[in-house]
């Protein structure tokens, strides 16, 4: 017969009870698994685990850049219509037809035309262009407007580093692309993408020549670098001595000519 008391022992033998000496059933392997737990969690509770610097919320490195514009949606629409419609052109062929992509094509540029001339260029620069028609005479006038270096209230109105650079940044690269794809359907012979290529090359060297007639600024420095492409020109090459080697020709020339003109006078022997 055993009797337990708080995990004590006692067996009664014909009347005679003996004890046995006091134990806990333990298992070692539980008891270390359970001390090795306690002195590691001491441990990660005590040590101080290195924190990572990244956020979830931080933006990307693009995103920073559009963080800076005053305009992002803006922003994205101005070169939205441009992408895509270079896409079509260049992988469009490859999908669909080629009517198909002329067609998609055309409506991608009427709308980045519209989206530019309209909307990205007076919020981005500042700047409008338009026409008018007189209803009486019939005559078409050309309004290019820029919006005032000051608000009326005395604020001041500039537009933004970032939107400026990024709008004619995109503005320039635009027809230079077209142009390029338009000698290479040139060389290639590629007759069926003459119709998209002229469309693409007229609506954006409009926008860029109704945006270069608003803006003084532009003005003043594309002056600015085609008179130092000029000068640089000139010292290149008066430095190489292109106009002594031209004038030595021409004098050169002229000696020629008159040598072949002068008579030749020998000297006569009389008898």
């Amino acid at each position: 017969m055993m009797h337990e008391n708080d995990l004590e022992f006692v067996t009664e033998v014909d009347g005679k009870v003996i004890p046995h000496p006091s134990s806990q059933p333990t298992n070692s392997v539980l008891s270390n698994m359970k001390a090795g737990g306690v002195a590691g969690g001491s441990s990660l509770n005590n040590s101080s685990a290195p924190t990572s610097s990244y956020t979830p919320g931080s933006s990307l490195p693009l995103g920073a850049s559009f963080n800076q514009s005053a305009h992002p949606t803006a922003c994205l629409f101005h070169i939205l219509f441009k992408g895509i419609a270079f896409t079509v052109y260049m992988l469009g062929s490859k999908a669909m037809e080629g009517i198909m992509v002329t067609v998609l094509c055309i409506l991608l540029l009427a709308a980045d035309f519209w989206v530019v001339k309209n909307v990205t260029g007076r919020l981005l620069v500042g700047l409008r262009w338009w026409n008018k028609v007189d209803p009486v005479t019939g005559a078409t006038s050309w309004i290019f407007e820029s919006a005032a270096p000051t608000s009326p209230d005395g604020t001041n109105a500039t537009t933004n580093s970032f939107d400026s650079k990024f709008f004619w940044g995109v503005l320039y690269i635009t027809p230079i692309l077209w142009a390029l794809c338009f000698m290479s359907a040139i060389l290639w012979l590629r007759f069926n993408c003459f119709v998209t290529l002229a469309i693409a090359l007229v609506l954006s060297f409009s926008n860029v020549y109704g945006y270069y007639k608003c803006s003084a600024d532009q003005r003043a420095k594309l002056n600015d670098m085609f008179n130092a492409g000029a000068e640089m020109g000139m010292r290149t090459m008066i430095r190489n001595g292109v106009f002594g080697r031209l004038g030595g020709m021409f004098s050169g020339g002229n000696a020629q000519q008159q040598g072949a003109a002068a008579p030749q006078v020998q000297p006569g022997t009389f008898a």
